[in-house]
């Protein structure tokens, strides 16, 4: 009889069918699909946010632009109301005249008696015509 030579021990491998191909995990995808939608919504919704105090800040600017535009225009008009080469005609068609003598009043507050003061304003209220 001849001797064998000696086998190397090689593992044997199991054919299995389907082996080769996993199932996906569906959770997984659901769960990656619906954060991303929720990622993609809370973006909107913080863009949103971050832009409406700016479109009502620049609402009151307009807004602020308008009322000093329109301060403006009624200064102006007081400026005009108080000139006096308009009121000056008015009061000459209403009969006024101006004085001929200015008398300066002084009121001295320290005197001890209020009675004096009103006795003095009503001398010269009573003297004007």
């Amino acid at each position: 009889m001849t001797a064998r030579p000696a086998r190397a021990a090689q593992p044997r491998l199991r054919v299995v069918a389907g082996a080769g191909r996993r199932r996906p995990n569906l959770g997984a995808w659901v769960l990656f699909t619906m954060l991303s939608i929720g990622l993609f919504f809370a973006l909107i919704f913080s863009r949103i946010a971050l832009d409406a105090p700016a479109m009502e800040m620049h609402d009151i600017t307009t807004q602020i632009e308008a009322e000093k535009s329109h301060f403006q225009e009624l200064r102006l008009e007081v400026a005009s109301l108080q000139a006096p080469d308009r009121i000056l005609p008015r009061a000459e068609e209403l009969g006024l005249v101006k004085p001929d003598d200015v008398r300066l009043v002084v009121a001295d507050l320290d005197q001890a008696a209020p009675e004096n003061r009103w006795v003095e304003v009503k001398s010269i209220l009573a003297a004007s015509p």
